[in-house]
């Protein structure tokens, strides 16, 4: 009996110690990306008092929200003040035509959660919505947008989540691997992109919110679709970290994919005149000129809905097309997130690429652009008449019961021809989750531990095949949500809890008013130099102060006696960096 109380005693001490010695967690909460999922995820879990640490492989947080556009929302004020009578039976009907294979059950959660999860849940972080467009997928106007862009929204939620004492972010961080032990997922593996220092960092939930994987062509060709025409020629076009490594994060640990060969190609890509990879494509518009495929031929009405636009590109052979138009047009040139149009040169760029033809007549200008000569002036010369007539009897852009007040003749040199081609943009499937947002096997078993939302799981196929106007950013604060919540509700005994209560959003920062006329009036010296190091881990300054180059900024466009010209580390530097937000955006 005594023997066996004292090897009971020992049993007794050793579990104690083992308890003891149990890895203490960094946080409750570790989220893999800050973009709008998974800032709405860090945002939601820390208001239910979980220590959330947010880890990002890029030096700023947003993700690919901060070049994005507006939101689609159902039954919210904003539609009510315009006089659009909208309900989740109208939306829900929309999303499942558009899409033609959306998850029934995915879409009728979001429409009739998206006003108070999304609209209310942003307002009160003081996003202003200021008006709605109408969109062919939406029988109802329903693409919101706040001043503009999503960055208006990125912004207020960053700002609130830096004052939030229980979340802390770590840049240029990137999650090499998960913790996988006992069947659950307990803490990632990390580099630091700048210093190359690796480590361990632990929490007893994961919520994984890296965007999609649009940017590696590799594994966009991989996934392809067999059922669509695959372009010889194609380039990036979504964000620069959308490289699909969450999905093979979870798909290491048994995560299970779901939709994988959907994917949204754009068919507007302008090979990027800056990317040194010569991989990058920037989306190009005009509704001023005119698409003419290979053989000098229009093929398609150019203001037909994206979803027919861009498949009708992937079908000409081969798959690009060319912008046509003339001295009047080149006002209308649209190319997103080409800060360099709006400057003094222009189209200068283009031109020194070799990416924009310009010539004096439609003869000179086919050749050229390398187009048939006499097909592109009987092309547009049909073109011409069907302007003067009020109607395209070919492909049915306007007639006279449904003018287009952006068809205009092409007449007046110089003529222009752009070169478009296939660009990749939007991921349509990835890991598979629970109603839980809890990351499934591929018998739809839980990955314990591991959650995801947003892109990284083609927002739960709420958009089927095709995507719709705003049907990514808004399921992907819904879906952060969601995971915020879930793992709020399921964290074990080894919870951290909520650090001391927050600062308020807004920080008051002094700033020097004789400063401008001081320091740092020009850019380092070096400043090219460092540019153009591709240096990893500094891929937001070079592309940021590339900007400033280009516009010949002084640094107080952006930096204070309060943020000099250094890493933003403190709560006053950070909001001064997101103030700096609009400066490039």
């Amino acid at each position: 009996m005594a023997m066996f109380r004292t090897l009971l005693c020992w049993l007794t001490c050793a579990l104690l110690l083992s308890s003891c010695t149990r890895p203490l967690p960094d946080a409750d909460v570790i989220v893999i990306g800050s973009g709008i999922a998974g800032l709405s995820a860090a945002l939601e879990a820390g208001a239910a008092g979980q220590s959330v640490l947010v880890l990002d492989a890029n030096s700023v947080g947003g993700g690919h929200a901060v070049k994005a556009g507006g939101f689609a929302l159902v039954g919210t004020p904003l539609q009510e003040k315009k006089g659009f009578t909208d309900s989740p039976e109208i939306a829900a009907a929309d999303l499942l035509a558009w899409g033609e294979d959306a998850d029934p059950v995915w879409v009728r959660r979001y429409v009739e959660s998206s006003r108070t999860e999304v609209y209310d849940w942003l307002t009160g972080f003081g996003v202003r919505w200021g008006f709605i467009l109408d969109t062919p997928e939406h029988s109802v106007p329903r693409f919101h947008f706040a001043s503009g862009s999503a960055l208006n929204v990125v912004v207020p939620m960053m700002r609130t989540a830096f004052s939030r004492a229980n979340l802390d972010f770590r840049w240029n961080t990137e999650v090499t691997s998960l913790i996988n032990r006992n069947g659950g997922v307990h803490g990632v593996r990390v580099r630091d992109l700048r210093t190359g220092r690796e480590g361990e960092l632990r929490a007893p939930a994961v919520i994984i919110a890296t965007g999609g994987w649009q940017s590696d062509l590799a594994f966009v060709r991989r996934e392809w679709s067999p059922s669509v025409p695959q372009p010889p020629r194609l380039y990036g076009g979504a964000g620069h970290f959308a490289t699909g490594s969450g999905i093979r994060l979870g798909q290491e640990v048994g995560g299970g994919t779901t939709r994988m060969d959907q994917q949204v190609i754009f068919g507007s890509g302008l090979p990027d005149p800056q990317d040194p990879t010569g991989t990058r494509a920037l989306q190009t518009e005009n509704p001023s000129a005119i698409w003419v495929n290979a053989s000098g031929r229009r093929f398609i009405s150019e203001q037909a809905p994206s979803k027919l636009a861009d498949a009708a590109v992937l079908q000409q052979s081969p798959a690009t097309h060319w912008l046509i138009f003339d001295a009047d047009g080149l006002r209308t040139l649209r190319i997103r997130d080409a800060v360099w149009l709006g400057n003094p040169a222009g189209i200068a760029p283009l031109k020194a690429a070799g990416l924009i033809r310009q010539a004096d007549s439609l003869t000179a200008l086919a050749t050229g652009a390398g187009l048939p000569e006499m097909a592109l002036e009987a092309t547009v010369q049909r073109w011409n008449d069907a302007v003067a007539a009020g109607s395209d009897a070919d492909f049915g852009r306007f007639n006279s019961a449904a003018p287009d007040p952006t068809a205009r003749t092409v007449r007046r040199s110089p003529f222009y021809a752009i070169q478009l081609f296939p660009m990749t943009r939007k991921s349509m499937g990835g890991l598979a989750i629970d109603s839980s947002a809890r990351v499934v096997d591929a018998a739809g078993r839980p990955v314990r531990g591991l959650y995801a939302a947003g892109e990284v799981t083609g927002v739960a196929g709420i958009n089927g095949r095709y995507g719709g106007e705003g049907t990514f950013l808004g399921p992907s604060v819904f879906l952060g949500r969601l995971a915020g919540r879930a793992v709020s509700g399921g964290s074990d005994a080894l919870r951290i809890g909520p650090k001391p209560v927050a600062p308020p959003a807004t920080l008051k920062v002094s700033v020097d008013p004789e400063y401008r006329a001081g320091a740092l009036t020009a850019p380092p010296v070096a400043l090219p130099e460092l540019i153009n190091a591709q240096r990893p881990g500094y891929w937001h300054f070079e592309v940021a102060h590339r900007i400033v180059v280009e516009r010949a900024l002084d640094c107080t466009a952006c930096h204070t006696p309060v943020w000099p010209t250094s890493p933003a580390n403190s709560l006053a530097q950070r909001e001064l960096q997101l103030n700096a937000c609009s400066t490039c955006h």
